[in-house]
């Protein structure tokens, strides 16, 4: 049975204007990177106007979104929780004396 994502991208290319575009809008809320290339081609080769901008705008939701979350995992880095701890230390220092 194919996954949700494999419809929708399968429906990119229906031949209904109405379609394609209901596809690029679940493919924006589902947010999966495995929509990228082919919103990617929709963006490039649809004839519609209106359904290259939708996949171009769905592209880049996809693609902040996957960004945003892959800095939020990070964190701080070493040398920059090193630092803030001198920070801290010296503050604490200052306010003891």
């Amino acid at each position: 049975m194919p996954e949700v994502i494999d419809i929708w991208i399968q429906r990119l290319r229906d031949p209904d204007l109405s379609r394609r575009r209901e596809a690029i809008r679940q493919l924006e809320v589902l947010g999966d990177p495995a929509a990228l290339g082919p919103l990617a081609v929709i963006f490039a080769l649809d004839p519609d106007l209106e359904t290259r901008r939708l996949a171009q705008v769905a592209g880049k939701s996809i693609y902040f979104n996957l960004e945003r979350r892959a800095s939020a995992n990070e964190g701080a880095s070493e040398e920059e929780r090193r630092k803030a701890a001198e920070i801290l230390t010296k503050a604490k220092d200052k306010k003891n004396r």
